[in-house]
């Protein structure tokens, strides 16, 4: 994730257009935030000016922006998303015989095209965090970040974290 000619993205994957921009409100607000902190350099203000925020809504739409974006600091997904546009939405759990592995779909598709993007997963119920957890720690030696989308100060000092820690790395 160094910055150079392209700049570097939050990628939300939502499929309901108003938490869409409620999370995108949130990015923008700690961007925003760390723009008028003191602390912040010239320079890292020029890199946090140039951060896009890529909105998507299914998981087709998923992969198509991680096949053309390559430097996303940032996946904040949502846990029950459709696959396609206008799609039904459903948890994106991988199940097999009936059995909720704990893998995701979306996760996947983060980890195959941008293995070192860190990943937040959101969601109304953490009823299958530890799940998830589980299955990337054991399988991937990753772990997701889950949080509840009921929750917008955690939300909010997640994105400012991954911010602050994507600044601190090009510092």
């Amino acid at each position: 994730m160094k910055p150079g000619n392209v700049s570097s993205s939050i990628l939300i994957l939502e499929d309901d257009p108003d938490q869409m921009e409620f999370l995108v409100s949130l990015a923008r607000a700690e961007i925003k935030n760390i723009m008028s902190n003191k602390s912040t350099s010239d320079r890292q203000r020029n890199i946090i000016k140039g951060i896009q925020i890529l909105k998507v809504s299914n998981t087709n739409s998923l992969q198509k922006a991680v096949s053309v974006h390559k430097d996303v600091l940032l996946a904040v997904l949502d846990c029950n998303a459709p696959d396609t546009k206008g799609g039904a939405a459903h948890d994106q759990l991988v199940k097999t015989k009936h059995a909720i592995t704990g893998q995701h779909s979306a996760v996947d598709i983060m980890i195959t095209n941008l293995p070192d993007t860190p990943i937040t997963l959101i969601s109304s119920f953490d009823r299958f965090r530890r799940t998830v957890n589980r299955y990337y720690e054991s399988k991937h030696d990753l772990t997701i970040g889950f949080v509840r989308k009921n929750d917008p100060t955690k939300i909010s000092n997640n994105i400012k974290h991954h911010l602050t820690q994507y600044l601190n790395s090009i510092a």
